[in-house]
C-alpha cells in the first residue's frame, strides 16, 4: 500500500499544473477547484502523453503493472485526480478522485443503517486490514440527495472522506478525498467548499 502513495506522490510530482477557478468536468459537473489543487484528467493526458512514460527515472522501481492501472482509469475517464500541493509531502499526496458508478443511495432511515453497518466489513475487505467508519449518513449536496462517508484510508495514517451523490434515479457521482491525518482538519474544510461548489 505505501507503493500506492510513492505512486501517487510521482504522478503528481510528474505532471504539470493545470489551474483555473471553475472546473468542467468530464462526469457532467462543474465544480470550483483552488489554485493550490492541481488537477489530472484524461484530457491532460492527452495533451501531455508522457505523463506516463514509465520509463522516466522519476518512477524508479515502482510497481509497472500499479502505475499502468492508475494510467488507465485516467486514460479512460474513469477518474480524475485533484492533488493538494500544499500539503503533500515525500510520504503521500493529498488528493480528491471523481469517478460515477451505477447505483442507489439508501433512500430511508432503514436501509441507511443497513449500508452503515455493512461499511466496515466491505471496506476493511478490500483494504486487507481491520477499517473504522467515523461518519455514515445522509445530507443534501445543492438538493441532491448524498450519503457522507468518513472511515480510514487503505494506508494506515490517512482518512478518505466521501460523497456519494445521487445525480440521477441509478447513478452515483462518487467524490473521495484521501489524506495524512495529520493535515485532516484542512483538507476537511477545503474538500468541503470544494463539494458545496458542485453544479450539476
Amino acid at each position: 500500500m505505501r507503493r500506492y502513495a510513492l505512486v501517487v506522490l510521482l504522478i503528481c510530482i510528474a505532471i504539470t499544473p493545470v489551474y483555473g477557478k471553475e472546473y468542467k468536468s468530464s462526469f457532467g459537473l462543474t465544480v470550483d477547484i483552488p489554485e493550490h489543487w492541481l488537477v489530472l484528467t484524461k484530457e491532460e493526458l492527452k495533451e501531455n502523453p508522457d505523463l506516463f512514460d514509465f520509463d522516466k527515472e522519476i518512477f524508479g522501481n515502482v510497481d509497472k503493472n500499479l502505475l499502468k492501472n492508475i494510467g488507465s482509469q485516467i486514460k479512460s475517464g474513469q477518474v480524475e485526480y485533484y492533488f493538494n500541493q500544499k500539503t503533500s509531502d515525500s510520504s503521500f499526496a493529498d488528493n480528491i478522485n471523481v469517478g460515477k458508478k451505477i447505483g442507489k443511495i439508501p433512500e430511508n432511515n432503514t436501509q441507511l443503517r443497513e449500508e452503515c453497518n455493512l461499511a466496515p466489513k466491505q471496506f476493511s475487505s478490500y483494504f486487507g486490514r481491520e477499517i473504522k467508519i467515523y461518519q455514515c449518513k445522509l445530507v443534501d449536496i445543492n438538493n441532491l440527495k448524498s450519503l457522507f462517508l468518513e472511515f480510514d484510508g487503505v494506508i494506515e495514517g490517512t482518512r478518505n472522506i466521501q460523497y456519494s451523490i445521487q445525480k440521477s434515479p441509478s447513478v452515483q457521482i462518487i467524490i473521495t478525498a484521501t489524506c495524512k491525518n495529520s493535515v485532516l482538519d484542512i483538507i476537511r474544510k477545503e474538500f468541503n467548499r470544494i463539494v458545496l461548489s458542485i453544479k450539476m
